[in-house]
């Protein structure tokens, strides 16, 4: 289904980007097809029609793209974060004893030295 939508995606997209040229601008859609725009449609004509189609192309775009977002959105959202499950599977687990040892009376513990 997302591959299905996302060729869709793909052909709007394209499309979009061909009607976009043709918008009048300093020739637009007159001088891709050499003239023939205002005789086929009209002077207005044309411009109308590929104003709308640009309109419902650009909304196809976009709401296919939410669309398939939202689809291909992870299905279980959790709240932790991807560094706190990194740092939970490096966890070591190390035993740390519960007794402590004093120092020994064979330990010699030095002496400050006093040199006057």
């Amino acid at each position: 289904m997302i591959q299905f939508l996302i060729t869709i995606h793909t052909i709007i997209s394209i499309l979009l980007i061909v009607v976009v040229l043709m918008q009048s601008g300093q020739g637009g859609l007159n001088s891709m097809m050499s003239g023939t725009a205002n005789s086929m449609m009209g002077s207005t004509g044309a411009n109308d029609f590929i104003t709308k189609l640009t309109t419902g192309l650009g909304i196809a775009f976009i709401g296919l793209a939410m669309l398939i977002g939202a689809l291909s959105g992870e299905s279980n959202a959790t709240t932790d974060s991807i560094l706190q499950k990194d740092a939970e599977s490096r966890q070591i687990d190390e035993v740390v004893p519960q007794e402590f040892s004093l120092p020994s009376a064979d330990e010699l513990i030095p002496q400050e030295s006093s040199t006057n």
